[in-house]
């Protein structure tokens, strides 16, 4: 009986410190999911936010590497490769040692699938990102 008395103590006090370390990552999440909301609102349509709105969540190495004209460049990249989005679903969030990882999957007007990775810092910016077709394989009749 006491084995397990000291199994349930010892199993709450896990359950208790695991969400107590897990406290600050949804802050970090909502900050970062902020920034990409700015991000997808450039390639869904009209109004497009302005360049200082969407660089406002970037990293001082971002903003030196996406400048304004490299950020209209993109704009026009992404809609001739992939269209006009017409829907973009959270898809996951990953905690890395010195990155975290935010991916969405989006619907775009020529691209029926296409994932949407941004990457982030410790101070909530972002660093990279990256958007790719997500090929599906062919149905067999």
């Amino acid at each position: 009986m006491k084995k397990l008395l000291m199994l349930v103590v010892v199993s709450c006090l896990m359950m208790v410190c695991s969400v107590g370390l897990a406290a600050n990552e949804h802050k970090d999440l909502a900050k970062q999911q902020q920034a990409v909301e700015r991000m997808l609102d450039v390639f869904d349509g009209e109004p497009v936010p302005a360049y200082a709105q969407v660089s406002a969540g970037f990293s001082a190495n971002m903003k030196k590497a996406v400048t304004e004209k490299v950020f209209a460049d993109l704009q026009k990249q992404v809609r001739t490769k992939f269209g006009v989005m017409k829907e973009a679903k959270f898809f996951t969030y990953q905690r890395f040692g010195q990155a975290d990882r935010v991916t969405y999957i989006a619907s775009f007007s020529k691209e029926k699938l296409v994932s949407m990775i941004f990457a982030f810092d410790k101070q909530n910016k972002m660093i990279d990102l990256a958007f790719t077709p997500v090929q599906q394989p062919e149905v067999k009749k």
